[in-house]
Order: structure tokens, then C-alpha cells, then sequence
């Protein structure tokens, strides 16, 4: 076996999670995954004996992240003996104020900072890398590509894969797979997306931990080997703890919140939500009898979950009869537009409008 190494990209270390509306508490926590992510990660290089560990980029967010957090990440990666070769993407590119080029980075660690394809040498198989360049992400990095020469190389970025762009993801660095070929490496080591794939000679390990609620995928590292031979093998292992879920519940019918809260329970049961961070939306039609403040529910439900919201999507079931008979001008209201009932067409949209005038008069 000529080398085995173990690739990971995307961690995000120190990100905001404001765009999943998680601050305070729930962020900090969710940043303590990612760090512990970071150690689960060498552990598996540990177990799996590699030879090398690679990074594709995002390693954290520089536009968040603490000195004290860049100085855990530097004496995280010098606690093991492998060598750990990372190329910078772009959140976190090695600009001049980059913890990659104020901090003194252990001996076993190599950023590179170029932005110029180079080779390093791992028990005789090339990994060419290069750092993001911020300054031009629609150019491809293969648009100047050296020559290789006899013996097997890789390829370590963090890049756009043109033909697998995934949806609602803003392509960098675009390649596609006939460029790496044609370069003549035996794959391409990726990151950028963070949903694990790994097809012909690309692969993206994915983020290690999911970090919103649209990454559905897998979160991988990816176990790659390189045989004597030349040829090449990859096992994307999942590294994940937490997943991102959201579930759709529906309180028809429901007339207190222990309904509700035995429903999430039940949820929880039976799609093995344990330790999940989850956003539950309630839908369907509701009494004026059910309570749903969706923090106290929160409090109520939240036993066993990473995280737990609840977003109120129902609508109120009024009664018109009622409302109807109050001597208010929301009772007025009502008897005006009761008024105009007439055909099937005329009463759906009276209904409609009763719905929505009351609605309007809860607080």
C-alpha cells in the first residue's frame, strides 16, 4: 500500500448560526460539536492507522473566529503524530490576517498558503494543493495545471465540482471531473459541499456535523487509499453525532398540549431523534382552548433532543355562533359578513374572510 490517508473539509469551527435562528446557548453548543468533531476526527485517523490526514478547507469561519479558538485548533492537530496537510477554502482563506499566517502552526501541520498548484510528497504519491484565492472564485484552479510526471497524484482543494452543484450552494473554484483526468491525477480530494459524495474521481466528505437544516446528506470522513498500483479506493465513514431535523405535526384534533407534547415524544420514538436538533412545525386547525406558546412547549418537549423549536403554523377554529352574539365590533364584524353568505363560491370566500378578521383581532 502506497499511502492511506484520512480527508475531511467543511468543519466551519466558530460559526454563526444565526441563519438557523440559534444564538446564545444553543450556538455555543452547537460550536462545541463542531469542536468535538474535530477530536472524533483524529481519533478515527488513530483507528484507521493512515498516513496522512487532509483538510479541503473551511476548517473554521474567519469572520468569527476567536484567537482562542485558533490556538485550540492548532494544539488539537499537533496532538497527533500524522501529518495534516490543509488547504485553505474560502471561509477561511489565508489572508494576511488569517490565524494560518499569524499563528506558529505545529511541526506536523502544513497550510498551504500559495495559491499556485504545488506537490507534497507522502510515501512516494504527490498531493498537489493550492489555497483558495479570494480574489477570483469563478476561475477555475486547472486552468494552468503543471506537469505531473510518472508516479501517483492526487488532488486537494476546495472547489466546485460544476456538474453536482448542489441547490442553493454558490459555486467557487469551478473544475469538473474531466479536467483532473485529463491533469492526470488519480483523484481529486474536495470540499465546499456538505453533503458527502464521492463519484469517479471526486469526492466531497461533507461536513463533519450538519449545520442546518437543509444538509440532509451524509457527514463524512473520507477513508482513502492509494494502492501500489496506483489505483485508488475511498470509504466515506459517517463522523456526525447531531443531525438537523425538521418534522411537520399536525394538532387537528388536539385539545390540550400534552397531546402535543405526546406526539413530539412519539416523533421522537419512532424516527430515533435522540440528540437531534429539531425544528417541529405545527400545522392544521386549532380550538381557542389549546394553548401552543411555542417556548413553553419547547420546555415541555425538549428531553432528549440537542435542540428543540416549534414554529405555530395553525389556524384558530373561531366560533362564529358565538362571536357572533357579542354586542363588540368584532361581533358586528361577523354578523356583516354572515350576511353575505349566499352560494358554495360566495361562502368560501366569506369564510375565508372571517378567518382571517378574526385572526386578526387576537392578540
Amino acid at each position: 500500500m502506497a499511502l492511506r490517508l484520512l480527508h475531511f473539509a467543511d468543519l466551519h469551527l466558530d460559526r454563526s448560526f444565526a441563519p438557523q435562528r440559534l444564538f446564545g446557548v444553543a450556538a455555543q453548543r452547537r460550536r462545541e460539536d463542531l469542536r468535538a468533531a474535530l477530536q472524533r476526527i483524529l481519533e478515527r485517523a488513530d483507528h484507521e492507522q493512515v498516513d496522512l490526514i487532509t483538510c479541503a478547507g473551511d476548517l473554521f469561519d474567519h469572520d468569527h473566529i476567536t484567537r482562542e479558538t485558533a490556538i485550540f485548533l492548532a494544539q488539537t492537530l499537533g496532538q497527533t503524530s500524522r501529518p495534516v496537510l490543509i488547504a485553505p477554502g474560502h471561509s477561511d482563506p489565508a489572508i494576511a490576517s488569517s490565524p494560518y499566517r499569524y499563528l506558529r502552526w505545529p511541526a506536523n501541520v502544513t497550510v498551504a498558503t500559495h495559491e499556485d498548484l504545488r506537490p507534497y510528497v507522502y510515501g512516494g504519491v504527490s498531493v498537489w494543493t493550492a489555497g483558495f484565492n479570494p480574489a477570483n472564485t469563478s476561475e477555475t484552479p486547472l486552468a494552468h495545471t503543471p506537469s505531473l510526471g510518472d508516479g501517483a497524484h492526487l488532488l486537494l482543494l476546495h472547489a466546485s465540482d460544476m456538474h453536482t452543484v448542489p441547490d442553493g450552494v454558490t459555486p467557487v473554484a469551478p473544475i469538473v471531473q474531466a479536467q483532473v483526468e485529463q491533469a492526470g491525477f488519480r483523484h481529486a480530494l474536495l470540499g465546499h459541499y456538505h453533503n458527502a459524495m464521492s463519484q469517479g474521481l471526486l469526492t466531497y466528505p461533507g461536513s463533519p456535523e450538519p449545520l442546518g437544516w437543509d444538509e440532509t446528506g451524509r457527514h463524512c470522513v473520507a477513508l482513502v487509499a492509494v494502492g501500489d498500483d496506483r489505483n485508488v479506493s475511498v470509504e466515506l465513514q459517517d463522523i456526525n453525532h447531531r443531525r438537523f431535523v425538521e418534522e411537520t405535526l399536525d394538532v387537528t384534533g388536539m385539545t390540550t398540549r400534552e397531546q402535543v407534547r405526546d406526539a413530539v415524544l412519539a416523533a421522537r420514538e419512532s424516527r430515533h431523534l435522540d440528540g437531534a436538533v429539531l425544528r417541529a412545525r405545527l400545522v392544521g386547525e386549532r380550538t381557542q382552548s389549546l394553548d401552543l406558546d411555542p417556548r413553553a412547549l419547547a420546555l415541555e418537549c425538549n428531553d432528549g433532543f440537542a435542540h428543540l423549536e416549534f414554529l405555530d403554523e395553525t389556524r384558530r377554529i373561531h366560533d362564529l355562533e358565538a362571536v357572533g352574539s357579542e354586542f363588540t365590533s368584532r361581533g358586528e364584524m361577523v354578523r356583516q359578513l354572515q350576511a353575505h353568505r349566499g352560494d358554495a363560491e360566495k361562502d368560501d370566500t366569506v369564510g375565508r374572510a372571517l378567518q382571517l378578521a378574526l385572526d386578526a383581532f387576537e392578540p
